[in-house]
């Protein structure tokens, strides 16, 4: 019974404000409404007044959507079997009469109510909160107002808060910069065309349980409900969606707390629960190079869908839904859950658990470290000194204490397993160097060696991915199935299968009788467009999500790295990228002015759908047959290209992202490149990726009030807007002159290896070389006569290289570097291009 009140509170606290939504779709007020019925335009049943009006009208909109799908919602009341419940405690007034006083709600009603409050950090229990907001000579206002993206009010380091420029687009979610935020649009929101999308998709849920509906529907409001505002009351940069989301997570907790009540909840009724998997980028790329496309975008995969695992397995222990985890990308995810006796004890038996199977299945080669932190309703209310951002702070230091401390508890009761030299003579995965355990043997002739079968699985993972558009999550395996080769990511009891439309048509019947303990989700919408597949299987769960790099042929990336075609005189050099945004922790710690929960899950939810989702969409359009997403994911990604396309790729992932942030100057990205030679193997490869990218991470320009924000390639870190366009520039310029002769880019080059540059500073015992310089190319200028062009080159080359006038090619530059390493490294850029040609 506790159970089916539990997810009754869940579905009642998912609609509360759907009527939001809705009554935004409506084209008349209460009285000339087109959809309200008499029955629900009763303001004194729902509405609360303030000076003789009643307010909070759209809940009476609330009250009309379950009344207009009365017959789904009383199926699954009467499927629960419901006993003693008060007419007040039915879903139409637990939903639609949360604004009411205190004193006229049942107990159920009183949390939903907290519950809205705790989520919007807003305290709605006081009179002035019940103040008629609508204009009665403007009152439908709201209907022409967008969001605000909430990336464009971040800010940190006491940085100067500006105007907001942007607003969202009302439509449902797409892989297009359509979907970005804009400065104006021609034409006023179409919230009907929205709501009427929806409603089509909501139609189509067939259910008879409680958990398997409201899951759907979640998943439902996330595609349809992200650009429209919680409020337009306040600061509109909160969606309906996450409001929705959270008010049903924090719902549950204040209900398991008041069932369960204990002296650590006293103060702190939740816990806020944090992961990160570390080891990601080591056990991605230390393969063999047999199969590096498949055994690449396998294992990136792999990681994917085994923190998805963890987290499902977490939410099943302590008896969670979806809308309580409050971000899961990038291998790191955070969860929101009641503070109770049994949660705090599942959740250390699970962590015990999921530690053990994690260490049996990769070693030491990946670690979870897995953390909480109490919360209280100040934190989350930003009351009383509390502050929600400190709460986050807390347990990132907390989490990240404990990735020092790995494996702590598995090797004081294991310490043989750890440190006995026993085990060196058994044998190893040839592709992961892991332990391949009796009875798990298989072998690939193409590989020289053994492999294990979770290898060869991620093999097949690799090999599927390209035509898969459903990622199918079951907790048992489907027998129907079994040519599918699914995965248990380290046995926590959850299997993966990857499928295809015809896959699934295939199956269709039997995968409509597998009841709600399976999930059908859409990858990237197929083709980007974000559709949902046909919502018809009985008491499934559907959703959608994003994934960075199932779009393009894995083929492309072995024809990059092949051999085959290497002649002697050929040149050829890979591009591998490694990018993330800067200062992510202390936008997180520090970047929110009012830190809500449901601003945090905002805040997470964009960052995954741009790097998850939109990616995919810039590869299509920069490089489409030479790249290779290997990694996207969090706010962080890896790719493989060619060189020209992987700066290429820098460039448009850098101004896209400046673009979908509303041009926030809090909002950079770095990045760095390895140029390497195809040959190169991939793990060095991503290691000298990584140490470029740490050069743009510590480069300082200027003054040296600024660093990060830059990209770095060929050891040569440039900021983004003041260094890079400019020698770009100058890089195109000496490219495209083609009566100047690449004698020129050796001399520039040769003088700036005699400079022995030490701290952007020629060396002192080599001055010798401004008078070189100056007399070599004075003379090679008398070549050019007759080309004002080149002519005018060179003196700008003599002129700033000897001088450091603060110009690159008669252009100001803010830098700090000498004008001759900007010249030479122009060249070199230069040079390799003409090369590649």
């Amino acid at each position: 019974m506790t159970q089916m009140i539990r997810e009754h509170i869940y579905l009642a606290a998912l609609l509360h404000d759907i009527g939001k939504f809705y009554q935004r779709a409506d084209t008349g007020a209460v009285s000339t409404s087109k959809f309200l019925n008499q029955n629900n335009k009763r303001e004194e049943e729902y509405l609360p007044s303030y000076n003789g009006k009643y307010t909070h009208k759209h809940c009476l909109w609330t009250a009309q959507f379950i009344d207009d799908f009365k017959s789904v919602f009383k199926n699954l009341v009467s499927s629960s079997n419901f006993e003693n419940l008060s007419d007040k405690d039915n879903l139409i007034n637990l939903a639609a009469r949360h604004h009411l006083p205190e004193n006229e709600l049942s107990e159920l009603g009183k949390i939903i109510k907290k519950a809205d409050c705790l989520s919007s950090g807003m305290d709605r229990t006081n009179t002035e909160s019940l103040k008629d907001t609508q204009d009665e000579d403007n009152w439908d206002s709201f209907k022409t107002k967008r969001m605000v993206s909430i990336l464009e009010t971040v800010k940190f380091n006491n940085s100067t808060p500006t105007e907001i420029k942007y607003h969202l687009p009302v439509c449902s979610v797409n892989l297009s910069n359509d979907y970005f935020p804009k400065p104006s649009f021609e034409q006023v929101p179409d919230y009907e065309k929205l709501w009427n999308d929806f409603i089509t998709e909501i139609k189509f849920i067939q259910s008879d349980t409680y958990r398997a509906y409201a899951e759907t529907f979640l998943n439902l409001l996330y595609k349809y409900a992200v650009t429209v505002p919680s409020s337009t009351i306040n600061f509109p940069d909160v969606s309906l969606y996450d409001h929705l989301k959270t008010t049903a997570a924090l719902a549950v907790c204040l209900y398991d707390v008041q069932q369960n009540p204990d002296t650590e909840n006293a103060e702190n009724p939740f816990l806020l629960i944090g992961a990160d998997v570390s080891g990601i980028q080591k056990y991605i790329y230390d393969i063999t190079s047999k199969y590096a496309a498949k055994n690449l975008k396998g294992r990136s995969f792999y990681i994917r869908i085994l923190t998805d695992a963890i987290v499902r397995y977490i939410l099943k222990k302590l008896n969670l839904f979806q809308a309580n985890i409050v971000y899961n990308s990038g291998g790191g995810f955070y969860l929101i859950a009641p503070n109770t006796k049994f949660i705090r004890e599942q959740l250390f038996n699970a962590l015990e658990f999921i530690e053990n199977q994690l260490f049996q299945t990769h070693g030491t080669k990946l670690y979870v470290a897995i953390d909480s932190v109490p919360v209280s309703e100040d934190d989350l209310m930003n009351h009383n000194g509390k502050n929600f951002a400190s709460v986050w702070k807390q347990l990132f230091d907390k989490r990240d204490k404990k990735k020092n401390s790995k494996f702590a508890a598995l090797i004081e009761k294991n310490y043989d397993k750890f440190f006995n030299a026993n085990d060196l003579e058994l044998e190893r995965d040839a592709i992961s160097g892991e332990e391949i355990k009796k009875g798990d043997e298989t072998v690939i002739k193409e590989i020289d060696g053994r492999i294990s079968n979770l290898s060869k699985l991620q093999i097949k993972i690799g090999e599927r991915l390209k035509n898969s558009d459903f990622l199918v999550v079951s907790e048992e395996e489907l027998t129907y199935w079994n040519d599918f080769k699914p995965i248990n990511p380290i046995g926590l009891g959850f299997w993966y299968y990857l499928l295809s439309q015809k896959d699934k048509e295939v199956a269709e019947a039997k995968l409509k009788a597998s009841a709600d303990k399976v999930s059908v989700i859409t990858l990237n919408g197929r083709n980007l467009v974000c559709a949902f597949t046909d919502v018809n299987g009985f008491n499934n769960i559907y959703g959608l999500e994003f994934y960075g790099g199932n779009q393009i042929d894995n083929s492309q990336f072995e024809k990059l790295i092949s051999n085959e075609d290497l002649s002697d005189d050929s040149f050829k050099r890979l591009g591998v990228l490694r990018m993330d945004v800067d200062n992510l922790g202390i936008i997180f710690q520090e970047g929110l002015k009012n830190p809500t929960l449901s601003r945090y899950s905002a805040l997470s939810r964009s960052f995954d759908y741009f790097f998850c989702g939109y990616i995919n969409k810039i590869q299509l359009e920069v490089s489409p047959n030479n790249s290779f997403i290997v990694y996207s994911g969090g706010d962080d990604l890896f790719i493989v290209s060619d060189w020209k396309d992987a700066v290429k790729f820098a460039e448009r992932i850098r101004e896209d992202f400046r673009a979908f942030a509303c041009n926030n100057p809090d909002f950079t990205i770095s990045g760095g490149i390895a140029v390497v030679d195809p040959r190169y193997p991939i793990m060095k490869a991503a290691q000298d990726s990584s140490d470029e990218e740490k050069n743009a991470k510590k480069h300082i320009f200027g003054e040296g009030l600024f660093e990060k924000n830059s990209i770095s390639f060929m050891n040569f870190p440039m900021n983004w807007n003041e260094e890079f366009p400019i020698v770009k520039a100058l890089k195109e310029k000496l490219c495209g002159m083609e009566k100047l002769p690449s004698s020129f880019l050796q001399k520039v080059l040769q003088f700036w290896s005699m400079a022995e540059f030490k701290d952007n500073k020629v060396n002192a015992h080599n001055y010798r070389i401004y008078w070189l310089l100056t007399y070599d190319l004075g003379r090679f200028k008398e070549r050019f006569k007759d080309n004002k062009e080149i002519k005018q080159l060179i003196d700008n080359c003599i002129n700033e290289c000897c001088h450091a006038n603060g110009k690159l090619d008669g252009k100001t530059i803010n830098t700090k570097y000498h004008p001759l390493e900007l010249w030479a490294f122009a060249c070199r850029w230069a040079e390799l291009e003409n090369r590649s040609k």
